[in-house]
């Protein structure tokens, strides 16, 4: 393996590492904001905190977004590949390119679209119960866009590098 190609593929480790831990700390943190209200809700006398539904849920958008790196990464999450598997070696290489090419499309048009809405909506609108904007939120979807997008790419290096195999 070629020097630029081995930085590149230890810096796209290095995020999928990072992203995963990140997840992790998320998952913990989601899961002690929902003890925190269902022991307020079942304890007497005590009041059930408004904040932790809405908290919970932006949490949860967080994890989703960023997390769906993770499935770019192992291109695990991405195509039903029944039918391209079958073409012969040639087609199924440019198929296969076409359709990582058609995915960082989409996630530049996620990232591109979230940036140019996302600020003139988000930014005068506040959450419910917790008075913080809602872009905050909103930008789960920007930054999980960028970071599938950096691996939708490390996805095409791959392909190109290894004309196709799977196993290289």
């Amino acid at each position: 393996m070629s020097q630029p190609r081995k930085l590149w593929s230890e810096f796209l480790t290095f995020i999928n590492h990072f992203v995963r831990i990140f997840c992790v700390a998320m998952m913990i943190m989601m899961t002690a904001i929902v003890l925190i209200q269902v022991v307020a809700r079942l304890t007497p006398g005590v009041k059930n905190p408004n904040w932790t539904e809405e908290l919970s849920r932006y949490v949860m958008i967080y994890i989703a977004f960023i997390g769906a790196s993770t499935g770019v990464y192992q291109w695990s999450n991405v195509g039903v590949d029944f039918v391209i598997d079958r073409l012969p070696g040639p087609l199924n290489f440019a198929v296969n390119l076409v359709i990582r090419v058609v995915v960082l499309a989409f996630w530049c048009g996620v990232i591109y679209w979230g940036c140019e809405y996302f600020p003139t909506v988000g930014g005068r609108q506040y959450s419910a119960s917790m008075g913080f904007p809602v872009v905050y939120a909103q930008m789960a979807l920007v930054l999980g866009g960028v970071l599938c997008a950096i691996q939708t790419v490390g996805q095409i290096v791959q392909h190109i590098t290894t004309g196709g195999k799977k196993d290289a």
